[in-house]
């Protein structure tokens, strides 16, 4: 048996409302098939001089309503849940489950530079520098600390590459909490500035507390 046109609406409009299109900002489709329903609820089986018609009408609005929304969702994908909440990052060079060497994190970088994934190269090619200095026992706290802050503490460490470290530090911000993209140059700079450091002596190794 073929719905009335109150079955229909309420069929439709419960499709419409599945909780995975929450989040979704009203589109020019939400506007248009919000006035179909109304204009589909306005009709009613005695309105039309022919019952059978009209069933058979209702019926047909229906199955084309429900291919286009098939269409738009097979087309565009379903909408995207938009996040409740910001980012809590500490702003800290690892992430919590990152537990690579510096030789891994070195090869990482080198591998992303050939592959021509500039941004890439920038992370882990300072992550690398950042996770050496603290195999080495030069920096400690390496995994929480911030980029800026294991290039100030390296800097009396390693005067002459002190101020590539500084920029090596601000790259690896720009990509990783700006969203800006590096460039060869870039990521060239920052992995030279890991080897440097990986392959200098330190003028001086801090006394650790016991």
């Amino acid at each position: 048996m073929s719905p009335g046109a109150d079955e229909a609406r309420r069929l439709l409009e419960r499709e419409l409302e599945r909780s995975e299109y929450d989040g979704a900002r009203a589109t020019w489709w939400d506007r248009a098939s919000r006035a179909f329903l109304d204009w589909l609820g306005s009709f009613r089986v005695g309105g039309l001089d022919s019952p059978v018609l009209t069933h058979t009408f209702l019926a047909i609005a229906v199955v084309v309503l429900v291919a286009v929304v098939v269409l738009v969702v097979v087309a565009r994908g379903l909408p995207r849940r938009r996040p409740r909440t910001t980012p809590t990052s500490d702003g800290s060079v690892f992430d919590a489950e990152d537990i690579r060497s510096a030789r891994e994190l070195g090869d990482a970088g080198r591998a992303a530079l050939r592959s021509g994934d500039w941004s890439g190269a920038v992370l882990d090619g300072y992550r690398a520098l950042a996770r050496g200095l603290g195999e080495r026992d030069l920096v400690r706290d390496v995994p929480g600390a911030t980029a800026r802050a294991v290039a100030g503490r390296a800097a009396p460490l390693f005067a002459e590459q002190a101020e590539r470290i500084d920029a090596a530090a601000r790259a690896f911000d720009d990509v990783r909490y700006l969203g800006r993209s590096a460039d060869e140059a870039v990521a060239r700079a920052v992995l030279d500035t890991e080897q440097a450091v990986r392959t200098a002596h330190p003028q001086a190794v801090p006394a650790v507390p016991a």
